[in-house]
């Protein structure tokens, strides 16, 4: 891997390690692409390029990944603050996107998780994640 290549990775998965580190801050394309040392317009054609999906779209999945953890182990949280907390402004929102997402009701996911689904619908995310992962070890 080339020098130059290695920095961009590095830049990218700086943006991630924030993104998820973050989650509950404005992670609005200034801040992003901040982090990335990239203008805004380059580092949103770059994460989509490099990733498969929008920085966007990345971090609702984060936010939407780690609600379905709260809703599966988390009983004392309500639906709406879990709703809150992914950045919804109305729970009949969160509901919405989280059935279109999971397959399921956040209530439904709450009493009996899908995980197959869960895994499935997080693909995405989980590719994004892969494509910094070397696959060839330089000493």
């Amino acid at each position: 891997m080339t020098a130059a290549l290695h920095n961009y990775h590095a830049r990218m998965q700086r943006v991630l390690d924030y993104i998820e580190r973050h989650l509950d801050g404005d992670l609005d394309l200034d801040t992003v692409s901040g982090v990335a040392a990239f203008s805004k317009f380059h580092f949103h054609r770059q994460f989509s390029a490099t990733f498969g999906v929008s920085v966007h779209s990345y971090i609702q999945l984060i936010r939407m990944k780690r609600a379905s953890h709260q809703l599966a182990y988390t009983d004392a949280q309500s639906v709406t603050d879990i709703a809150m907390d992914a950045g919804y402004d109305a729970p009949d929102a969160f509901a919405r996107a989280f059935r279109q997402r999971f397959g399921q009701s956040p209530s439904g996911f709450r009493k009996s998780p899908d995980w197959e689904l869960w895994h499935a619908a997080l693909g995405p995310l989980d590719k994004a994640r892969s494509k910094l992962m070397q696959t060839t070890f330089y000493p």
